[in-house]
């Protein structure tokens, strides 16, 4: 497992696992898979396959069934995750 994230961890990813960082990025206290189904257009094994490959990158941590994102590290990871 990678010991920090990073905005250029995030940026290596495919657009999917972006997407899904950012839907668990938005919600602190984190959410379920079966709340990101409802939430997202993706089948439930992808979206399983995508969090533990975020998990796998450091992006993402699992606490029972919620899922969080990990905070990205540097002062402009708010601008690089805008572009």
């Amino acid at each position: 497992m990678i010991g920090h994230a990073d905005a250029a961890t995030l940026n290596v990813q495919p657009r999917q696992r972006r997407r899904v960082y950012l839907w668990l990025a938005a919600e602190p206290e984190g959410r379920s898979v079966k709340r990101l189904l409802d939430e997202l257009d993706i089948p439930e094994p992808e979206l399983r396959e995508t969090l533990r490959k975020l998990d796998a990158a450091g992006l993402a941590r699992r606490t029972r069934a919620t899922w969080m994102a990990v905070p990205l590290e540097g002062s402009d990871a708010d601008a690089e995750l805008a572009r």
